[in-house]
């Protein structure tokens, strides 16, 4: 593992956001460019993950998403999907103009949520040569995408020019895991969320929040099932069989990864949805060794 790396910050949709850049010394080499799931920051985890994958020579950057961790953005705590998956591919713009990063191979890695964003952004983003999701969440079930594309069109159409200074349709106030922070709903009322939540969330320096809005947008509906149809790049996907969170659904994972025309990647997992990103686990350097090997053959 590696702790070199270069405090990196760049513009999305208003907002100054923040990572750590890992710059390889062959300018050439692969980026991959990462970011947290849901409510987590880059300190939860991420930032380990990086320094592992910078050690084996590449280019990472991992960054928190806008309203999180040292990033900017208002309000704090609120998960807006449509500005993260903007605020990849202006995390891609940055660092392609730093000194030092000439590569034309670009990764884009995510866990959970992220899982499902990364998808999003290199089935947008033309840049995009690689995927590397984590307990992607796929959705709670799986849905046909049209015959037509037009729901891919959509969705292609906002991310190229739908306005994300506008009113939401609405906000959501939840909390992340059963614990006494608000009366919100909790969306992963099980023992695994809240033991990760105590043990990465509250410690020194991750910036977390239990309680955390959602917006939701007048904008086309964010399908996995329909981006991952369309993605035309390597990807690997490290399911969790034994996922207890239900946007996880490792059986809606399957479909979508059946659904990839290009190279791609399975690898199953016990853990839960949880256990990998336990830094130092033996599953989380089993699941480095996967993304490594994966890079390795495929980029």
């Amino acid at each position: 593992m590696t702790n070199t790396y270069e405090n990196i910050e760049f513009e999305s949709e208003g907002a100054t956001l923040r990572g750590r850049l890992h710059k390889s010394a062959t300018p050439e080499a692969t980026l991959i460019v990462m970011a947290h799931g849901f409510s987590a920051t880059a300190h939860m985890s991420i930032n380990a993950f990086a320094g592992h994958l910078a050690a084996a020579g590449h280019h990472v950057f991992a960054y928190d998403h806008r309203n999180f961790g040292t990033s900017d953005g208002e309000p704090r705590f609120a998960v807006d999907q449509w500005c993260q998956i903007r605020g990849y591919s202006d995390a891609i713009t940055h660092i392609l103009n730093v000194a030092g990063v000439t590569t034309d191979r670009i990764v884009v890695w995510g866990e959970s949520m992220g899982g499902a964003t990364v998808q999003f952004v290199a089935a947008f983003d033309s840049r995009v040569t690689g995927v590397i999701a984590h307990t992607p969440g796929c959705g709670e079930q799986y849905v046909e995408p049209a015959a037509d594309l037009s729901d891919f069109a959509a969705m292609k159409a906002y991310w190229e020019e739908g306005d994300l200074s506008d009113e939401p349709a609405a906000t959501v106030a939840v909390r992340f895991a059963d614990l006494p922070t608000s009366e919100a709903p909790v969306i992963l009322n099980f023992d695994a969320a809240r033991d990760y939540a105590q043990t990465y969330g509250e410690r020194a320096e991750s910036l977390w929040s239990n309680d955390v809005d959602i917006i939701v947008r007048k904008a086309p509906e964010l399908s996995v099932p329909v981006a991952a149809a369309q993605l035309t790049v390597p990807t690997l996907f490290i399911v969790a069989s034994d996922d207890e969170v239900a946007p996880a659904s490792p059986a809606v994972a399957r479909e979508c990864f059946d659904s990839i025309a290009a190279a791609k990647v399975w690898e199953n997992i016990d853990g839960g949805h949880f256990g990998l990103l336990y830094e130092d686990s033996d599953l989380f350097h089993k699941v480095i060794d996967v993304d490594l090997a994966f890079l390795g053959e495929h980029l």
